[in-house]
């Protein structure tokens, strides 16, 4: 990562500067993976939606996604042979890869893009995607868990960090008490152990904002299996987000898919989302609710509402409608002209019954489009850079009969 945080953004929802301005300080900062940041630990990630195909006589690329794009050029300088390649920049702002074809770039915002093209001529060509890697949800790995009561009242899946306003909800479940008589059955989920210095500063302003011990407000869960996610998200009522500026998180997503109401601010990336709803079909799709003003009292009686109106939201159905893994390779196939042009068969918004697609994915790597989609050999679909090696873009190298220019790069000379 590399730039200026944006901290003044953070727990302000109204910047008094032209959207220009704003617009420029959002895109100061990138969580990518340069270069000259690399090391054993790191993490690339290396997304295929889409692998390479081959069939009848007829070659179409693939699509990866990856935070690292210009490195993965580095050291692959023939991947654009058979992939084209979509940089995303883990945050709010437009990706900074010089080597990309196409940016996630979050959402469909047609005045912030106009400012980009403008500001950044040297970028202009890029093909601008509204998606990012959050949008590539399993909605089927990420769906309710059945036969589970909702017996979490609020749920917060939060890391430490400023940017999360945490002390702000812990403010805000303080009032409810208060206010309404009742104690939360309230969840937080941290990531981590919450050992670092930043992260016990973070802890020391919840204690502060409940004047007592956290634990006396809610439950503090630093980790949770990856699978038993979706239980989890079931067993609540309300998924609170309590954020006003970051990258598109995946927590909206999934709670949705797991048929969980979720709460935020209406100020949520508002200067980077321009017109494009928070919810799948607007705040009155029933996929949650939005907080009026950027205060933990409005924060309180949201939830409250939420909590006894909880039967009315329908999040999942409304989630489907928009979002998932068929919906996101369709927008992003429909985006990216080179698929226009030579996918056989191509008809938009209908890659799932491309006849050719099917066959070719089929004879290349024995499975159906739709298992491939949903990760029934998720080694060839997702791995990381360097953690992984060379063996996945070696496979796709020597099944599509691409001859390395360079050798295969190795990780384990890089600092630990």
């Amino acid at each position: 990562m590399k730039g200026n945080y944006p901290y003044a953004y953070f727990a302000n929802p109204n910047m008094n500067k032209p959207i220009e301005e704003i617009w420029a300080d959002i895109d100061a900062f990138s969580m990518e993976v340069f270069h000259d940041e690399v090391k054993q630990s790191s993490y690339i990630d290396f997304m295929i939606p889409l692998p390479p195909l081959g069939y009848e006589g007829k070659t179409t690329k693939g699509v990866f996604l990856s935070q690292g794009v210009d490195y993965i050029y580095q050291c692959y300088p023939d991947v654009n042979k058979i992939f084209v390649s979509c940089a995303y920049s883990m945050w709010s702002s437009y990706p900074w890869s010089k080597k990309a074809d196409a940016y996630c770039v979050c959402y469909d915002n047609p005045e912030r893009e106009e400012w980009f093209r403008k500001t950044n001529p040297d970028r202009a060509d890029k093909i601008l995607l509204p998606l990012q890697d959050a949008d590539f949800t399993n909605e089927y790995f990420m769906a309710p868990a059945w036969n589970t009561p909702k017996d979490i009242d609020v749920l917060c899946i939060a890391r430490m960090s400023e940017l999360k306003n945490l002390p702000t909800f812990a403010s805000a479940v303080k009032i409810y008490q208060q206010k309404y008589g009742k104690k939360l059955n309230c969840v937080l989920v941290t990531g981590s152990d919450c050992s670092a210095d930043f992260e016990q500063e973070e802890l020391r302003k919840m204690r502060e904002a409940l004047d007592g011990p956290i634990e006396d407000y809610m439950e503090i869960r630093h980790r949770v299996e990856y699978g038993d996610i979706p239980k989890l998200y079931s067993s609540a009522k309300l998924v609170v987000l309590p954020s006003l500026l970051e990258g598109k998180n995946r927590v909206i997503q999934e709670a949705m898919a797991c048929n969980t109401a979720v709460v935020v601010f209406k100020d949520l990336n508002k200067y980077s989302r321009g017109r494009t709803p928070i919810f799948p079909g607007g705040p009155n799709g029933g996929g949650g609710l939005e907080v009026p003003v950027f205060d933990p009292e409005c924060l309180a009686d949201t939830i409250h509402w939420g909590i006894i109106n909880n039967a009315a939201f329908k999040p999942r159905r409304a989630y489907l409608k928009y979002n998932g893994r068929l919906n996101f390779i369709n927008k992003l196939i429909d985006s990216i002209p080179y698929f226009r042009e030579n996918l056989p068969e191509y008809t938009p918004g209908a890659i799932e019954k491309n006849r050719w697609v099917d066959l070719a994915m089929q004879d290349n790597y024995q499975l159906s489009f739709i298992d491939y989609l949903y990760g029934k050999n998720n080694t060839i679909q997702s791995f990381r850079v360097c953690q992984d090696n060379t063996y996945i873009l070696n496979f796709y190298y020597s099944r599509f009969g691409v001859q390395p220019s360079i050798p295969y790069p190795d990780f384990t000379k890089l600092d630990p």
